[in-house]
């Protein structure tokens, strides 16, 4: 403890100490998106550097896993506007989002045009 530089913390410069900290927590947590067995198990690394890294749309956006959920739900509220009172449509995706390959597949057509 000798050897430990005291830091100076204070509203003006709270985030950059918090950055310069490098602070990072790694843990498991039981996997219970759809598709996942019982067994299945979430491995989680988040970084944090700030406060806001502490948000729940920060941290997920840190898991891979529901990042990409996080991704779909953006495009697909993006879909909804011109599209979302058309009750044939819903259903259709509706049962695109419920089979895993078709899920995925959209995924990927999703992907392909956020690239460009």
């Amino acid at each position: 403890l000798d050897e430990r530089q005291a830091v100076s913390v204070n509203k003006h410069n709270f985030g950059a100490v918090m950055a310069e900290a490098a602070i990072g927590l790694n843990f498991t947590v039981p996997a219970t998106l759809k598709g996942s067995t019982t067994d299945d198990e979430l491995n989680v690394a988040l970084n944090i550097k700030s406060l806001d890294d502490f948000s729940p749309d920060s941290v997920a956006r840190q898991v891979p896993e529901v990042n990409k959920l996080l991704e779909l739900r953006e495009a697909l509220t993006a879909l909804k506007g011109p599209m979302g009172n058309l009750p044939a449509f819903r259903t259709q995706l509706q049962a695109l989002l419920e089979n895993e390959e078709s899920r995925e597949q959209l995924l990927k057509e999703i992907g392909q045009v956020s690239n460009k």
